[in-house]
C-alpha cells in the first residue's frame, strides 16, 4: 500500500504538471516530458479528462497557467476572485500564490492548472448543495482600524470614532490621533522629572490598530490584544507589556533598552529582551504556542532561568513551562496578518477558525470532526461569507452562520 502524499508535495506535483501543461501549449515540451504528461493524464478519470479537454479551450488557458508559475500574479488574483464571485480588489494582495487544498487533489490537479477559480467552480455543482444565503442567513464585515485608550485616569477613548488632532494630555506628554489614524506622542519638558503614567490601547475582535510610542518605536496591534505602556519613557529601560499579537519596529536608544513582557496565566512568563530590531509576537490566550519572531536584528526570548537570542528568521515557541523550541520561521505566513492575509500552511480548521474568531467577532462552534489541513492565502479585507465560500470550495468543510454563530461542519 502506497504512502499517502503530504500536501506540499500535492503541491509539487500540481506546480510540475502546470509547468508540462504550459509548455505543451507553447510547444516547448521535449519527447521525455510529453511522455510524463501523457502518462499523468492517463490516470485520470474520464470525467476529470473531459473536464479538462474542455478547459483547454479556454483563450484564458496560457494566463492561468502562469499563475501557478507566478507569473502577473495580480491579474492572476483579479481571475480567481472573479470566476468565484468574490468582490475583492485583488491588488492590494501581495500574496504569490493562491492555494486551497481539496479532496483528491492529485486526482483533479488538471483542474487546478486551469486556475484556482475554475477548480472552486468545479467542486461547488458537486458539494455547495444548499443554496448559500440559506446558510449565510447574516453576513459579518471585515475588521478594521478599531481600538480604545485607556488613560492613566481611567478614562477612556474610543479611536476609530475619535477625531484628529490632540486626544489628551499625560503629564507632559501629548497623546495625538494624526492624519493617517495612527496614535502617537509627544514628550515637552524633562523626562527623568516626570511622574510615570500609563496608558493602555486595546483592540477588540475585528480590530486592529497601528501606534507610535513616545521613544518612535512603531507598534502594530492585531485584533483582541492589547499593549500597556508609559506615556513618558523614563530610566535607563522601556518595558511594555502585550497580551495578544503585535508586530514592533524598536527605535534604537543604546542607553535604554527596550522590553516586552507577555504575562501568560499560569504559564510561565515571556519576556523579550530587544537588541534593537523588528519583530512579531503571538500570545493569545486560546492559541496552544506562544512565539517570538525576528525578522531584523537581534532579541533575546527570556522565560525564568531560560534564554534564547534569535537571528533573523528564527523563531522562539515556548512551552507553558518556559521551555524554548527554536525553528526557522516563514516570515510570510507570521507576518500575513500585518500585510492583511489569512496564510494557511498545513492549517487545520481549528487554526483557521481562531483567526476567522478573532477578525470577524464571531463565536465558532463545531459539529462533527475534521482532521484534514488547509492550504491558501485569502484577503482579509473580504465578508466573512466569501472566505467561508472559499474554504467550502474545498469540498472539506461546510459552515452556517446565524448571526455571530458559526457552525462548523464537515
Amino acid at each position: 500500500m502506497s504512502t499517502p502524499l503530504s500536501d506540499q508535495q500535492e503541491i509539487e506535483i500540481m506546480e510540475k504538471i502546470a509547468g508540462l501543461l504550459l509548455g505543451r501549449e507553447q510547444g516547448t515540451l521535449s519527447e521525455a516530458d510529453a511522455r510524463e504528461l501523457q502518462h499523468w493524464l492517463d490516470q485520470q478519470s474520464e470525467d476529470h479528462r473531459a473536464f479538462y479537454d474542455d478547459m483547454t479551450t479556454s483563450p484564458v488557458l496560457e494566463t492561468s497557467l502562469r499563475t501557478m508559475q507566478q507569473v502577473d500574479e495580480v491579474a492572476a488574483l483579479d481571475d480567481v476572485w472573479n470566476r468565484i464571485g468574490v468582490n475583492v480588489d485583488a491588488k492590494i494582495v501581495p500574496a504569490k500564490r493562491v492555494w486551497m487544498r481539496w479532496a483528491a487533489a492529485a486526482a483533479i490537479a488538471s483542474v487546478v492548472v486551469i486556475s484556482s477559480a475554475i477548480i472552486i467552480l468545479h467542486k461547488q455543482k458537486k458539494t455547495l448543495e444548499t443554496p448559500m444565503a440559506a446558510r449565510y442567513s447574516s453576513d459579518v464585515l471585515p475588521g478594521g482600524d478599531k481600538a480604545v485608550l485607556e488613560l492613566a485616569d481611567g478614562s477612556q477613548i474610543v479611536l476609530d470614532s475619535a477625531s484628529n488632532g490632540v486626544l489628551a494630555v499625560q503629564g507632559n506628554a501629548s497623546v495625538l490621533k494624526k492624519d493617517d489614524g495612527t496614535i502617537a506622542y509627544t514628550a515637552a519638558g524633562n523626562a527623568a522629572s516626570q511622574e510615570i503614567t500609563y496608558n493602555k490601547i486595546s483592540t477588540p475582535r475585528g480590530g486592529q490598530f497601528k501606534l507610535v510610542l513616545p521613544d518612535g518605536t512603531q507598534v502594530w496591534l492585531n485584533a483582541a490584544s492589547s499593549l500597556r505602556y508609559p506615556a513618558v519613557f523614563t530610566g535607563n529601560q522601556r518595558t511594555v507589556t502585550l497580551t495578544g499579537e503585535a508586530y514592533f519596529e524598536v527605535a534604537p536608544d543604546a542607553s535604554k533598552q527596550f522590553y516586552v513582557n507577555v504575562p501568560r496565566g499560569e504559564k510561565t512568563p515571556l519576556n523579550v529582551q530587544v537588541l534593537g530590531t523588528s519583530f512579531n509576537i503571538q500570545a493569545y490566550p486560546d492559541e496552544p504556542a506562544h512565539s517570538a519572531t525576528l525578522e531584523t536584528g537581534k532579541i533575546r526570548v527570556i522565560t525564568n532561568d531560560n534564554s534564547v537570542v534569535l537571528a533573523p528568521g528564527q523563531q522562539a515557541q515556548a512551552a507553558a513551562n518556559g521551555q524554548f523550541k527554536v525553528v526557522n520561521a516563514d516570515l510570510d505566513e507570521v507576518l500575513a496578518w500585518k500585510a492583511g492575509i489569512f496564510y494557511l500552511q498545513d492549517a487545520s480548521i481549528q487554526e483557521i477558525m481562531r483567526q476567522v474568531s478573532r477578525w470577524y467577532d464571531v463565536d465558532v462552534k463545531y459539529e462533527g470532526n475534521i482532521t484534514q489541513q488547509f492550504i491558501g492565502k485569502i484577503p482579509r479585507n473580504t465578508n466573512l461569507s466569501d472566505v467561508l465560500t472559499i474554504l467550502e470550495s474545498t469540498g472539506y468543510v461546510h459552515f452556517e452562520l446565524k448571526g455571530k454563530d458559526l457552525i462548523v461542519r464537515p
